[in-house]
Parts: structure tokens; sequence; C-alpha cells
């Protein structure tokens, strides 16, 4: 199997997770651009990530992407067990799709902008702040997302809080978690998880070099 990814989204951040935990044998591979005509004849919608099967067959989508693999490769298990804890890690990864990141996206386009637009980063770490404390209200209190171990949740909110603790502060929100204890525990228990210090690593790394650095 082939993964279409780069190490600076967050979106293929959490599977690569899943690929780590299991121990799983996938390539990794960049896209031949985005939405180009060449990424398109792989993947119709043109974005990341992409995985492709051995018989060619192309999954987009993270979340759906995590699902079957999950469902594919069960051990070790990824999910939480318990049906409410389950619901609780699909909830939060939910919320970094629907909340998080959307909220932050448009701070991206402003960090080498030679005139900052005033209003949008404002309303940027405004809506950033009242997302992040959604997340507040169902964040595990054992170190990790829900379940108390791994799962796919960690993947989408390592991402998540990746960049929202590496980013807001540029835009003067100098402690992004101020007002989220139970999530600011979380973030410093997560990081001593191997694979999630392998995961911050890497997006550190990437994020780096997309800055110049």
């Amino acid at each position: 199997m082939k993964l279409y990814q780069l190490n600076l989204s967050p979106y293929t951040a959490r599977v690569r997770l899943l690929c780590y935990a299991k121990g799983m044998n996938i390539e990794f591979a960049e896209p031949p651009g985005f939405r180009t005509d060449a990424y398109k004849q792989v993947n119709p919608v043109g974005k990341i990530p992409a995985l492709e099967l051995d018989d060619g067959t192309v999954l987009p989508e993270s979340e759906v992407i995590c699902e079957y693999l999950e469902d594919r490769f069960p051990e070790p298990a990824m999910r939480p067990a318990d049906p409410f804890e389950a619901a609780r890690a699909r909830l939060l990864a939910r919320m970094i799709d629907l909340y998080v990141i959307p909220a932050m996206s448009p701070l991206f386009g402003q960090l080498q902008a030679a005139q900052k637009d005033q209003q949008l980063i404002a309303d940027g770490v405004t809506n950033a702040r009242t997302a992040i404390g959604y997340l507040e209200q169902y964040i595990g209190e054992d170190g990790f997302a829900a379940g108390g171990k791994l799962s796919h949740a960690d993947g989408a909110l390592i991402g998540g809080l990746f960049f929202a603790t590496s980013l807001l502060p540029l835009f003067g929100l100098a402690e992004p978690l101020a007002d989220t204890p139970k999530l600011a525990a979380y973030w410093q228990a997560i990081q001593k998880d191997a694979i999630g210090a392998r995961l911050i690593g890497e997006l550190g790394e990437a994020l780096k070099a997309a800055m110049g650095g």
C-alpha cells in the first residue's frame, strides 16, 4: 500500500499514527501536486491523504482511511472498545476537523503576507480559542484522548494542537491552552508517548522547513 501524504499535514499525521502503532509497512509518498491533473488521476478530489491499496484502488479522506486500516488490521486496536469511549474518540477527531483546523486555516495565509489583515487575524484567533474550548469538555484525563490508551483520536488531536500551539503565538496568543487546563495536561502527556513524540517531531521539522528554517 502507498499513502500519499505530507508530514506537515495534520490530516495525514493521524494516518501515520495508526501506521506506526500497528507496525505497518506502508510506503509514504508525496503527491505530484495538489489538485493537479496528475494527482487527480490518483485522487479526483486532489487532496491528501489518499491511500492506494495493493490492487490500485484509492481511498481518500483521513477519517475513512483510519477506519479502513482499523477494520483491516484490528491489532493492536486503535479504536476504544467501550462504546462511549469510541464515540468520544470520534467526537474529538470530528471537532478537530470541523472547528479547530478551519478556525486556524485563514491564519496560514497571513504568516508571510506583506500586509497583515488584522481583522482576519483577530477573528481567526478568537474562533480558534472558542474551538479549542470545545475540546476541553471531552478530552480524557489520563494522558490520552479517550479510552485510556493511544487511539486514532490522538492522531487528530496531535495535528490540531501542534498547529494551535505553534501558530497562535505568532498572532499574539502566547498561551493557547491557558484557559483549558485538561487539554494542556493532555498536550504535555502525549508528548511523552513515543508515537506521539514522533509525530510532533515530524510536524515540527516539516513546519521549520516550510518556514525556511
